[in-house]
């Protein structure tokens, strides 16, 4: 699903759909990996925090051996990890397989999680936190020689790193959020700044890069959104999760989320909300026909958008669609 344009590569990962079955979990990840090199995606987004049944390290492991190019996108959060252990986690992922891997850096939002760590931090002082963690992460991952940090929540003195890391395999950094801390956090690192896909498609992007959203594509319209609503019928104890949910969240993208699921009226442009709504996806999904998929994904990657996070229903011919509209952006660009 790679696509070029004007010399530069556009990235594009998958992520393995929400499940709460332990059955269906490890299966749905087998699944999306191979399929996601089957289909040329760039990586796998791997989930971290209390309620994931598999540490995310260890299925980048799993990734990094049943695949030849895929590179995994670890979600990272500062209550879980030392900074030292990620960056010596990514220098040996770095000297055993000769792979890049990425990092989604996470504050947390499940606001029971953090107490279960007495994490008492506010959100704006966890976005700041996460800052000096990527920042010596980097720093241990950059340095030809020892490393000295002296910040507010971390301090380290004369740390290394070896063997030293080559440069085309330091890990790239997104860093999902839209409050206004998140921001400035993902200025200062040069990462790549997520957002979920606004129902104005290209529009209001405020210069994000990233882009998260589902698809699901077919020939028409109407086959697309008969496909659509066969894999997210409604679902009344779904919703009642999400409800509670939000009681247990202080996270900006997931209340804005909250707002715009309940306007009906959205989903008369392809925006739809309901797999968010029924607490099967953590992001809005886009629907329609080939020729629209695609000219939304050409109009975001003429916007500035270089990297895209796809939630597709875990089936290969989702896959298969998806990569079909894809394809047919590239001729968009190139015409």
């Amino acid at each position: 699903m790679r696509i070029n344009f004007r010399e530069k590569n556009i990235e594009v990962f998958t992520i393995s759909p929400r499940t709460l079955d332990h059955r269906e979990y490890w299966q749905n990840i087998q699944n999306v990996v191979s399929w996601s090199e089957k289909y040329t995606c760039t990586g796998v987004l791997i989930f971290t925090g209390n309620d994931t049944y598999v540490d995310p390290w260890l299925i980048a492991h799993s990734v990094l051996t049943q695949t030849r190019k895929l590179e995994p996108l670890i979600a990272v959060n500062p209550i879980y990890m030392h900074p030292f252990t990620a960056a010596k986690m990514i220098s040996s992922f770095a000297y055993l397989y000769k792979r890049k891997v990425w990092l989604n850096l996470v504050t947390g939002a499940a606001i029971t999680y953090l107490d279960a760590f007495y994490d008492n931090l506010s959100h704006d002082d966890r976005y700041e936190r996460l800052l000096e963690y990527a920042l010596i992460i980097d720093e241990l991952l950059a340095a030809k020689g020892l490393t000295y940090f002296e910040g507010r929540y971390y301090k380290i003195s004369g740390l290394q790193v070896i063997p030293k890391m080559p440069k085309e395999l330091r890990p790239g950094y997104f860093l999902a959020g839209q409050s206004d801390a998140a921001r400035r956090a993902a200025s200062k690192l040069n990462a790549c700044n997520m957002q979920m896909l606004q129902p104005e498609f290209q529009h209001q992007l405020d210069g994000a890069r990233g882009i998260h959203f589902g698809i699901v594509t077919r020939t028409t319209m109407d086959q697309a959104w008969e496909a659509a609503r066969s894999w997210f019928p409604e679902d009344e104890e779904g919703s009642m999760l999400l409800e509670l949910s939000m009681k247990n969240t202080d996270s900006v993208w997931k209340r804005r989320m909250k707002l715009l699921s309940e306007d009906d009226k959205l989903c008369d442009n392809g925006y739809w909300l309901d797999p968010f709504r029924n607490f099967k996806a953590d992001c809005p999904y886009l629907v329609g026909d080939y020729a629209k998929v695609a000219d939304v994904i050409a109009q975001l990657i003429l916007q500035g958008v270089d990297t895209f996070i796809l939630d597709l229903p875990a089936k290969e011919e989702e896959f298969y669609h998806a990569q079909t509209a894809f394809r047919l952006a590239q001729q968009k660009l190139i015409s």
